[in-house]
């Protein structure tokens, strides 16, 4: 094999193989500077916080700090309708239960609503912002503040917007500091999980255009 072939052939891998595997990781290393929202949020009418496991103590305290600040008038619990026997607690426990737990941080339990969405294929915050959407025409609301994770904050705002985009209302999202930061997400497995997990969601997001 002449020196020009094997020359060509080295240049071929590294330009068609390895510079995807860089340009992936690099994206993927730069991810917490652009899956987290950095924009202010605004006092809304309303809170939205989707709920797939119960919250933790952290969460609750920083929900009942907004709400003492009065950030919000009201609050909607999103919880996936879940029809199988798998899950410790059904949907009416998950929903006592969550009330229970609001209203032990000071949160009016008059101002807590729950809404149930169906599974769907494009994700429970697609499928409650098409739900909201009917609730922000029936009760005139004109701005929503979408109580998020840290990291899956940029991309459930864009799932928001994308779907109230006909409506006049003002959407923004605070999202909950997580433990782990932009330097050292990669250093544990469950900070690993957390930012490439969303990183990998949001990049199917965008492929899929729900955002």
């Amino acid at each position: 094999m002449q020196v020009s072939d094997l020359y060509f052939r080295l240049k071929l891998i590294t330009f068609g193989f390895l510079s995807p595997v860089f340009l992936f990781a690099g994206f993927l290393f730069a991810s917490p500077y652009f899956l987290k929202v950095t924009e202010p949020f605004h006092k809304s009418d309303v809170a939205i916080l989707e709920v797939q496991t119960l919250p933790s103590k952290k969460i609750l305290k920083s929900v009942s700090a907004l709400y003492q600040k009065k950030t919000f008038d009201r609050i909607i619990l999103v919880i996936r309708e879940d029809k199988t026997e798998n899950n410790l607690l059904t949907d009416t426990e998950k929903e006592q239960k969550l009330t229970t737990l609001l209203s032990s941080f000071n949160i009016n339990s008059q101002i807590i609503q729950v809404l149930k969405v169906s599974p769907s294929r494009l994700g429970d915050s697609d499928e409650a912002a098409k739900a909201i959407l009917k609730l922000i025409v029936s009760d005139n609301l004109k701005s929503i503040l979408l109580l998020t994770k840290e990291f899956e904050s940029k991309r459930i705002l864009k799932v928001y917007q994308k779907n109230l985009s006909s409506l006049p209302v003002q959407i923004s999202a605070y999202p909950f500091p997580s433990e782990f930061t932009s330097s050292n997400w990669f250093l544990s497995d469950d900070g690993f999980k957390e930012v490439s997990g969303e990183f990998l969601r949001y990049l199917y997001f965008s492929i899929r255009g729900i955002i």
